[in-house]
């Protein structure tokens, strides 16, 4: 679980600026030529890959309202004993956006681009308001309760910032 604020924008492009980096270093080696002579083979290749995740991380990021977001595999035993948990959640709360994943979709890869890790354990829920990752939990089937917390604290903050100004 990780409570620190992460910015989704600068979520997936660290870890696509890495990934440039690393496919580059690792292409140029191998055909013995420099790395820019290679970056734009690169390019598309990661556009090709990560492209659908990316414009959902764009999407996800003009949102308004908080995002509920569910990273999961149909065949993961943890990802399917929290989905009750995670409706039944959900239904007390409408003003809640769910995008819901599976890992193996394009847009699955988005699971890579937030928690910056090759392996880690699904699902991956994350709480993202206004472009900032809130809250992520991964491998773990949490109560509602857990929840509810976790989302009345950005309510709470929320309404204090609409008297800040």
């Amino acid at each position: 679980m990780t409570a620190a604020y992460m910015d989704l924008k600068a979520q997936v492009q660290g870890f696509m600026a890495k990934k440039q980096e690393l496919l580059a270093y690792e292409l140029a080696e191998k055909y013995g030529v420099l790395p820019e002579e290679v970056a734009d083979v690169v390019n598309s290749f990661l556009e090709d890959t990560y492209g659908p995740a990316i414009r959902l991380a764009q999407a996800i990021d003009s949102r308004e309202k908080v995002v509920l977001l569910f990273i999961g595999r149909k065949d993961c035993n943890i990802c399917q004993r929290s989905q009750p948990t995670l409706e039944s959640f959900l239904c007390l709360h409408k003003d809640l956006e769910m995008i819901k994943l599976d890992y193996s979709q394009p847009e699955g890869l988005l699971y890579h681009m937030i928690y910056h890790q090759e392996k880690g354990m699904l699902p991956l829920i994350a709480f993202i308001f206004q472009g900032a990752i809130r809250m992520i939990f991964t491998g773990e089937c949490l109560c509602a309760t857990v929840y509810e917390k976790y989302y009345n604290d950005i309510l709470a903050e929320c309404s204090q910032n609409i008297y800040a100004h």
